[in-house]
């Protein structure tokens, strides 16, 4: 196991920090590592398919004639890439447009866990390979790549029930009957049911994904937006993203069962089960006349409900940055789109973004269920903690680096990138969450820390100080009551009316930091409040 010394970019909520900059660091498997069940027999291989010909000719009740058999000939490829790095993946992800699977197909799997599948045979810290189906034209690439088998597959039937491939649809459906028959994949009920037409009827699966909601003042189940839904059956699948309802609907199909799964990912981001390894809500059985609805819940599938409370928090921010007049995280990628890792990690630890952990395919940014001391987050701290690291990353982006963090965390602490990044996540995770109410002036104290005083920000902070809040709200701590008490000791802010695309705007774009910032600020903006009041914020908070 390859070990690094890496920098600890320190961005857990917890009253008694860590003062260690330095932390030991492990390239990791992915956090739990589903079954792959038993092996099935491929039916849909051109050898199976032509075997089942021959037994539906010999039959006499079949309309089968010989003329069908110049037709069972390869259509597809079953095959698996094995990328060598993230710019691979992303060429067969976006160019080719190819669904990738971290597990083989022709496997039962295990049903319902959070997790990601690595094939033991593939070092650590690798790209696991990558399975999927392509046509019998598609044009390979300089990617290592290797053929499992030659598949006869029925092209899809379109919206007004034409065949693309011209043969006829009892010849194909009698076929692939007669292919799960012999290879023992037949399901339960259709030896029971000799109409064809009646077991082929044509249906769209679709459901419903909830997601508990559960902070430390109530709980709630509300739809979860934004879900990757796959379904597939064999060697066919389709997908659909869950609406504001938490509502999808795939395509046709016409068979009596389907399997349905959540990817953890979309065209920005995906989630790794650790620092590898995409993660994924595994594949439930779904019969026609049913609805995958699931309730994703701490208490029964933690692993798939951090996965979940993680893409709340990055599709309100890739999605709705414009909200708040903010920048798109990763969005600098031109020519290649290139995903975003998000690390879920089901065990203590202390959230992070390593921007050069993107050099050997690990997740930059790494969020943990737990705190180092073993406090359970609720779904409002995942969710802010999200934030959070998604604020480094556009940070860094404009300009800021890790050099320049060492620099600044070796002469004092990371003010600028801590401070920035707690402003974001209290503005937006407000937003989203109904802040407390805290005295008769409905002062919000959620993830602030406004409610420190001035020693407690100068000598315990560790640069996570509330001047971003301090420079957009009218709201004076030192003079207002907050938790029954006004306490003078706390920083006398005058200071309001600044937006956070400006605070954004005004963030140093190269070397520079704390002080470079307040002089952008006063260049960039003509703000009625900020005089000295200004200086005295970004004076006293250091």
């Amino acid at each position: 196991m390859l070990t690094v010394f890496i920098l600890l970019l320190n961005c857990e909520k917890e009253e008694n920090f860590e003062t260690n900059i330095l932390q030991e660091g492990t390239i990791e498997s992915p956090d739990y590592i589903f079954d792959l069940g038993k092996k099935l027999e491929n039916p849909y291989t051109v050898k199976n398919m032509q075997k089942a010909y021959q037994n539906l000719l010999s039959n006499k009740n079949s309309n089968f004639t010989k003329t069908g058999a110049s037709k069972i000939q390869t259509t597809h490829y079953y095959v698996r890439f094995l990328p060598k790095d993230d710019i691979e993946k992303e060429v067969l992800q976006d160019k080719d447009e190819l669904m990738l699977f971290d597990m083989p197909l022709d496997y039962e799997l295990e049903e319902g866990v959070g997790g990601a599948y690595h094939d033991p045979s593939i070092s650590e810290g690798k790209i696991t390979w990558q399975y999927t189906v392509v046509s019998l034209d598609y044009q390979f690439r300089n990617i290592k790549y290797e053929k499992l088998a030659d598949l006869f597959l029925q092209d899809d039937e379109d919206e007004k029930g034409n065949i693309k491939n011209k043969l006829s649809t009892d010849f194909w459906y009698e076929l692939e009957d007669e292919a799960l028959r012999i290879t023992g994949n037949q399901d339960d009920d259709d030896s029971e049911d000799s109409n064809i037409v009646y077991r082929r009827r044509k249906w769209y699966p679709s459901g419903r994904i909830i997601y508990e909601d559960n902070t430390t003042a109530t709980s709630r189940n509300i739809p979860l937006q934004g879900a990757k839904i796959i379904v597939k059956r064999w060697f066919k699948w389709k997908s659909a993203i869950t609406d504001v309802n938490g509502n999808f609907r795939v395509g046709k199909f016409r068979s009596k069962k389907v399997k349905c799964a959540i990817k953890w990912e979309r065209k920005d981001w995906d989630i790794r089960s650790g620092s590898y390894g995409q993660a994924w809500y595994s594949f439930e059985s779904l019969r026609r006349g049913s609805n995958w609805n699931i309730t994703i819940r701490e208490s029964s599938t933690p692993r798939n409900w951090l996965y979940a409370s993680i893409h709340r928090g990055a599709l309100h921010y890739f999605y709705s940055y414009n909200t708040y007049g903010i920048r798109k995280p990763y969005n600098k990628w031109i020519f290649l789109k290139r995903r975003l890792h998000l690390g879920a990690k089901y065990k203590r630890g202390r959230a992070h973004y390593f921007d050069f952990n993107k050099a050997w395919w690990s997740s930059p940014v790494a969020i943990y269920s737990q705190g180092n001391n073993g406090t359970v987050y609720d779904s409002r701290e995942l969710f802010a903690t999200t934030i959070h690291e998604l604020a480094h990353v556009s940070h860094w982006e404009i300009g800021y680096s890790t050099g320049q963090y060492v620099i600044d965390a070796l002469a004092d602490d990371p003010f600028l990138p801590e401070s920035w990044a707690v402003g974001v996540e209290h503005t937006i995770t407000n937003r989203v969450y109904s802040a407390t109410i805290v005295g008769a002036n409905n002062f919000p104290l959620d993830f602030d820390r406004q409610d420190w005083t001035l020693r407690e920000i100068q000598t315990s902070s560790e640069g996570y100080t509330p001047i971003v809040i301090d420079m957009i709200d009218d709201i004076n701590q030192s003079t207002t009551r907050i938790g029954g008490t006004i306490d003078n000791n706390r920083p006398n802010d005058r200071v309001s009316g600044y937006s956070l695309s400006e605070l954004e705007d005004a963030l140093p774009s190269s070397l520079g930091s704390w002080w470079t910032w307040r002089t952008k600020i006063r260049e960039k903006y003509n703000n009625p409040t900020e005089g000295d009041a200004l200086d005295y914020l970004f004076r006293e908070y250091r």
